[in-house]
């Protein structure tokens, strides 16, 4: 039972209309398997969040496209997914969950399946999306990615331990 405030909101109240353009504004999304579109490449999967928003075709590339840079893969911002390594997608993904600036990025095991450069690599970067004002919710079974988190919680049974 309770609430869940994000941004000032209690998100159970929402309806379902409010509540889908509340995680579209509000939410990133940093999914296992990536969930890339692989018919699209690096910079249209980075800009899809903002076409759903409405952004216009050049201010999306551009954001896109620095967000790319950010994560270290603008010179690959051309490349479809199977042309990525599982550590250039998962910054892909990373990218695409964090283009729209939401307050609160969820990301399931991101560093699962990554070579340990590639999984240092994500977590530097979630480091600065943190120490930039990102709130970030890490879903995990990797210890060593646990422990770079300021707070750590642990699910079980069902309760919450933190």
């Amino acid at each position: 039972s309770g609430t869940v405030t994000v941004d000032g909101r209690d998100i159970f109240a929402l309806k379902d209309e409010a509540l889908t353009i509340f995680r579209r504004r509000k939410i990133g999304f940093v999914f296992q398997q990536f969930r890339l579109l692989t018919g699209m490449t690096a910079l249209e999967n980075v800009a899809l969040p903002l076409a759903l928003q409405g952004i216009p075709r050049d201010e999306r590339s551009e954001r896109a496209l620095a967000v790319l840079e950010r994560v270290g893969l603008s010179d690959r911002a051309n490349h479809r997914p199977h042309q990525l390594s599982g550590g250039q997608q998962q910054r892909v993904a990373i990218a695409r969950a964090v283009v729209t600036e939401p307050c609160v990025i969820l990301a399931d095991e991101p560093t699962a399946g990554l070579d340990p450069a590639a999984a240092d690599s994500v977590l530097e970067l979630f480091d600065r999306l943190h120490r930039s004002g990102h709130t970030l919710v890490l879903i995990t079974h990797d210890e060593r990615a646990a422990q770079c988190a300021a707070r750590r919680m642990h699910l079980e049974n069902g309760c919450l331990f933190g």
